[in-house]
């Protein structure tokens, strides 16, 4: 799926083509925004693994869900994607910084611009300040989480020997809870925005992000497959 645009007197509007054996024509009124493949993969990756962590917190606490057993194999199973999430974040910023992600169209309007890059900043913070609050929860429990049980996480180093873990702990767990909720409505009004782009703008918005089979899929739901 190559996302293109086109002309049309009021700013550069997107036309979905599908690129089939270098059978795609650009003309000279036409040109390429896409974010590159590594991009896309740290995006669908972390939006994947994020959704999950988030229905899993939900099972882990609520009541009836998961028993003794299974509540303390999610809970490893959490505490382990956690780090990856952090290790994601991480390099998924440094590769941002490396390979400056294409600009905004034209076309939006300032305003929708700035509150776009504001909700980029909001979910780079949550996603490295939220494993990180969770890192800090499991540094002051009494034993060491372990990685999908193969090896110990090290404890952050300033909160294991402090006095008073617990106090310490239950103030993480619910920081941990709030920052939850934020991340689902953040996300939730970030993927509003990228359907209202893609359905009742019929730009490119989304589609810059969606790898092919996932932009063909897109194309096709918006009539122009």
């Amino acid at each position: 799926m190559q996302a293109t645009y086109e002309d049309d007197g009021h700013g550069y509007r997107y036309s979905c083509q599908i690129a089939r054996q270098n059978s795609l024509t650009m003309s000279r009124h036409t040109h390429s925004a896409n974010y590159n493949a590594v991009a896309k993969i740290f995006h669908w990756l972390m939006a994947t693994l994020i959704l999950c962590m988030l229905l899993l917190g939900w099972a882990m606490t609520a009541d009836n869900i998961l028993g003794g057993h299974e509540k303390s194999v999610a809970m490893q199973v959490h505490e382990s994607v956690g780090m990856i999430v952090l290790t994601l974040g991480l390099l998924r910023l440094t590769w941002r910084f490396l390979n400056p992600p294409p600009p905004l169209p034209a076309f939006m309007p300032v305003w929708e611009q700035v509150a776009a890059r504001l909700s980029h900043v909001i979910l780079y913070v949550l996603m490295l300040v939220m494993p990180l609050v969770g890192w800090g929860i499991i540094s002051t429990m009494a034993h060491n989480a372990l990685f999908f049980g193969l090896f110990p996480i090290p404890n952050l180093p300033f909160l294991h020997d402090l006095p008073g873990k617990k106090e310490i702990r239950e103030i993480f767990e619910n920081i941990h809870w709030w920052l939850a909720w934020v991340i689902i409505a953040v996300v939730a009004l970030h993927a509003g925005a990228a359907l209202k782009h893609h359905f009742i703008e019929r730009d490119d918005i989304l589609l810059r992000m969606a790898p092919s089979f996932l932009g063909r899929i897109l194309c096709y739901l918006r009539g122009e497959a």
